[in-house]
């Protein structure tokens, strides 16, 4: 009888087979080099669009708007890195003559939001988080670009609190308002659903707003103040039970 032997190859050629086969399969899909979408612009940080710009080192612009200032015309646009952190610029038209914009509160920050001053062509409000948490609070700024070489970065912020809540309990928080003003009211907390109350001047209930689970808890009123004067906010949980902490926070949505 004739005995057939099988070569068995050595664990370690084994071992380098299978890395291969698995690097072969799963290297390309991992670290594969992202095509820029037709829809996407990138720039570099110095604001120079590039479309070629590897993923470590490219913005994508989320944020472009124009305006005119001293007869000539330019470019405002915001764009957001991997992590979030996002880097302002202003061009010329067609990304001529870019320049980072140096407003150290707002850059490489968190940005919720970008819109332009309702009463101003060469301002915009940006509304920046304050960190990344869940309840990280918002801070409005007016960004003013009449002179771009010299933009001009104010606070809008009114009212900013970081509370804790006890169980069955409501806290009233005050701040001062004008007549015709618009405002944003931002309430946080990742512990309880909530509920915020606004009154005016005259105690009279002018606003209100619930946040549950469902909007991760969060609350927010935008209203236009009817008169000068001190007005009232009311926090308080969505029931008896409700404990735990919140950010609360007022800003102007106007210069």
């Amino acid at each position: 009888m004739r005995i057939k032997i099988m070569k068995c190859r050595s664990p370690f050629t084994f071992t380098l087979t299978l890395i291969s086969a698995i690097a072969s399969t799963t290297v390309p899909a991992v670290f594969a080099q992202r095509q820029p979408s037709a829809n996407q612009i990138y720039i570099d940080k110095n604001c120079q669009r590039n479309q070629q710009l590897p993923q470590l080192e490219r913005f994508t612009i989320f944020s472009r708007n124009e305006f005119t200032t001293n007869g000539q015309n330019y470019w405002f646009y915001a764009a957001r890195y991997l992590d979030g952190a996002v880097l302002f610029c202003t061009s010329k038209p067609n990304f001529n003559q870019p320049k980072p914009l140096t407003a150290k509160q707002i850059q490489s920050q968190f940005i919720d939001k970008i819109a332009r001053e309702p009463n101003n062509k060469t301002a915009f409000i940006i509304a920046v988080r304050e960190g990344n948490g869940p309840e990280a609070p918002v801070t409005n700024y007016g960004l003013e670009l009449s002179n771009v070489d010299r933009p001009k970065l104010t606070s809008l912020s009114i009212l900013q609190r970081r509370e804790t809540l006890k169980e069955g309990e409501s806290r009233q928080h005050t701040f001062q308002g004008r007549a015709g003003q618009s405002i944003t009211i931002d309430l946080k907390s990742r512990a309880f659903d909530n509920n915020i109350t606004l009154f005016d001047t005259s105690g009279k209930n002018i606003a209100e707003k619930t946040g549950n689970s469902l909007n991760r808890r969060e609350s927010q009123l935008t209203v236009k103040l009817p008169s000068n004067g001190t007005y009232k906010i009311f926090v308080k949980g969505g029931d008896r039970t409700s404990k735990g902490t919140y950010s609360l926070s007022v800003n102007s949505n106007q210069l």
